[in-house]
């Protein structure tokens, strides 16, 4: 019985070894393509990899201005009176 428990023993452990041999390859394959492809980008951008920032005169104003049409629906309805009426007494 104790030659069979050794033989176990030792089948469990060539299993184990095989699994970490495997593990261990794959481990090294990934970091091999994680480096390839960040040695690419690198290459890509030859310098800087930051995204450029947005022009600073780009502006969409929320409301379209369509006032040139001469359509009512598109006329400024901005409020430009700001005068109050005067109270009128009814007697």
């Amino acid at each position: 019985p104790t030659e069979f428990a050794l033989m176990a023993n030792n089948e469990n452990k060539d299993v184990v070894d095989g699994k970490l041999a495997r593990l261990l390859k794959s481990s090294k394959d990934l970091e091999n393509i994680i480096e390839s492809q960040r040695s690419e980008k690198v290459k890509e951008g030859v310098g800087y990899n930051d995204v450029p920032p947005a022009a600073a005169d780009l502006y969409l104003s929320p409301k379209n201005d369509l006032s040139w049409t001469g359509l009512p629906k598109f006329v400024d309805d901005t409020v430009t009176d700001y005068s109050r009426p005067s109270p009128t007494v009814a007697s």
